[in-house]
Order: structure tokens, then sequence, then C-alpha cells
């Protein structure tokens, strides 16, 4: 298929800004955030921000005792605002990924591959989520030598976004301040309105093992609105049936900044240098994050004697890992 624009290419210097969203759980910054400043420590073009939504001492203590720069509002106000947050706070990068906090980062060339995906095809917006949540794609096209599957329905677990492109279209709808959640899927289907992506869901299968996909129970509690067959609340789809091309960036609460400077995580990177995959985590948090890596393993190797040990060690790690038991099922199902 076409390019959705025309390819744009950009500096060898470009600057990008890898956001974590996180609300109330400073245990997942504890586990996985090591990851993410040993590969910007070592990749100067991209820098690491954490979005809180609404006051926690806790996670305010982890930041600025480990040096990460943060943003945190004076309200809870949902996903969406956070991200609106962070744009306005740092408009000046070329590039904006948003992940949520519990995804796990296995393989850091996820985050050049995708700047490689959009000056290979001009497509401003792509996400990546769990194989399993490909669903319902319309078509694929190649792109830079990978495989891109373009859909309308997807997950808001790690988002790519070009700087130019969220101009275009804004940030996220303030609406959604009222629940708390939702939101993700209505501002992708701009990026598709606006002829910035040949989908809402643009997603790079072949990199969708560079992260471990975790399912923590939510903070916010599911809110009991209808939602149609493709699980999009009443609300959201009422605003994706107006076809906006542009929600004006907004943020709601007051927020402030840690004014911790970028590019001052070697001393949180170097956590991993002793070969600990979790060093920050306690030891029953530990034995869970080993569970779900060695899951992980278990799905990306080919070799049945390391798939079999991969398997022993997860629940040899926590026996009670309800993913141990859909694997299982599926396992025996020929899955």
């Amino acid at each position: 298929m076409p390019p959705a624009t025309e390819t744009t290419q950009s500096p060898p210097g470009y600057r990008a800004l890898i956001c974590i969203t996180t609300c109330e759980r400073p245990a997942y910054l504890r586990r996985y955030l090591p990851f993410f400043a040993r590969f910007c420590a070592r990749d100067e073009r991209f820098s690491l921000l954490v979005s809180l939504d609404g006051p926690d001492e806790e996670t305010e203590r982890f930041c600025q005792e480990w040096g990460v720069p943060l943003v945190v509002s004076a309200e809870r106000e949902g996903v969406g605002i956070s991200k609106n947050r962070a744009l306005e706070r740092f408009p000046g990068f070329d590039y904006y990924f948003f992940l949520e906090d519990d995804v796990e980062l296995v393989d850091g060339a996820v985050f050049p591959a995708h700047v490689e995906l959009f000056e290979a095809s001009g497509i401003h917006h792509f996400s990546l989520f769990a194989k399993r949540k490909i669903r319902n794609y319309t078509e694929e096209s190649l792109v830079a030598g990978r495989r891109v599957v373009h859909g309308f329905h997807g997950s808001a677990s790690f988002n790519f976004f070009s700087g130019e492109g969220l101009r275009q279209v804004g940030g996220w709808h303030p609406r959604f301040a009222e629940y708390r959640r939702w939101g993700h899927t209505e501002h992708s289907y701009r990026f598709y309105r606006a002829g910035l992506a040949p989908a809402p869901f643009n997603v790079a299968a072949e990199l969708t093992e560079t992260c471990i996909w975790h399912i923590p129970p939510a903070v916010t509690r599911p809110n009991l609105l209808p939602a149609d067959a493709d699980q999009i609340v009443a609300p959201e789809r009422e605003l994706i049936d107006l076809e906006l091309r542009h929600v004006p960036l907004q943020t709601l609460s007051p927020y402030s900044f840690n004014e911790v400077p970028f590019g001052r995580l070697d001393r949180l990177a170097a956590t991993l240098d002793a070969g600990e995959r979790y060093p920050l985590a306690s030891p029953a948090e530990r034995r869970h994050c080993r569970s779900d890596y060695r899951l992980w393993r278990y799905r990306s190797v080919e070799s049945p004697p390391r798939r079999a040990a991969a398997l022993l060690g997860a629940a040899l790690a926590w026996p009670g890992n309800p993913r141990l038991r859909d694997t299982i099922k599926l396992m025996v199902r020929g899955g």
C-alpha cells in the first residue's frame, strides 16, 4: 500500500521523548524503569520522563532519589491528560513514545526502529502491544523490511508519534478526565482522519516481543458504561463518530515538574550492572517478575528443550501465576 504521507527525513541528531505514564503504582517503576534508564543512558537521542497522574509520595521520592525527570499533577484525571501534560511541558521533541508503567522493555532497539519506520513510510503514529491483541486488522504492508498490520482497534500500552503529527491532531480529549480512563482510540482515529496514518492502529508485528506485556489490576475501577461490539464505550464512540481531526492540547488541574535534568540516568541504569534483572524489586515482586520473564522466554524461543525449561522456571518462580495457567491451557489446546 502507498505511504500515508510523503516520506519525511529527520536529521541524525533527532530528539525523542520516552514518557512512562503511571498512577499509584511505584512498584512497577521499581521493577521496570531501570531498563528504560539504561537504554536512554546509552543513546543520547532519547530522554526519559515519568508522568504521574495525581500525587503519590512514594513515586515522587523514587524519581527524586534516582534522578528521573517527573511531571506530577494535583489531581487524577486519567492517562490522556497525563500525556497532555508531558506534551505541554516538553513541546520541542521530534518524536514521542508513550508507554504504560506495566510495559517491560526487553530490547531498546524498538525505539529507533519506530523512527526508521516513520522515515520510510511517513506514517506518523504506530502502536505496539501483545500479539494476541492484534485483531480485526484490515490489511498489511511491508515497511523498511518489517511487516506492519493496519486496523481499527488496539491497545494504548506503547505508542509512537511524530511531533509534527501531534501538532496537527492535538492532544487527548479532556472529556475522559471525568472517567480517568479511555480516549486513546479516539486520538488514534484522528491520525487516520487527517491522512497521517493508513489506519488508527499500525503495528510492526515483528517488534511485539521486544517488550513484555504485563496485565496488573487496574488502578481505576471499570465504569459501568455501555460498550459496543468492539469494546469501545459510548462516550468514546460518540467522539469517534464526530470525525474530529484536531483537538487543542489541554490540561486541567495544576501540575509541576521536579526540575531533574534529562540525561542523568547513569545511577539508575547501573543498578542492572550486577546481573540481577530486577534489582530494585522486593523479593516477592522479583519472583513474580521472573515468572513472567520466563513465560516471555517460552514464547520467544524455538528450541523445545529451552521452551520446556522456561515454562518450568516460570512455574517454580510463581506457581500461582494466572498467565501460567492461561499458557498451559493454550498449550494443551495446541495454540
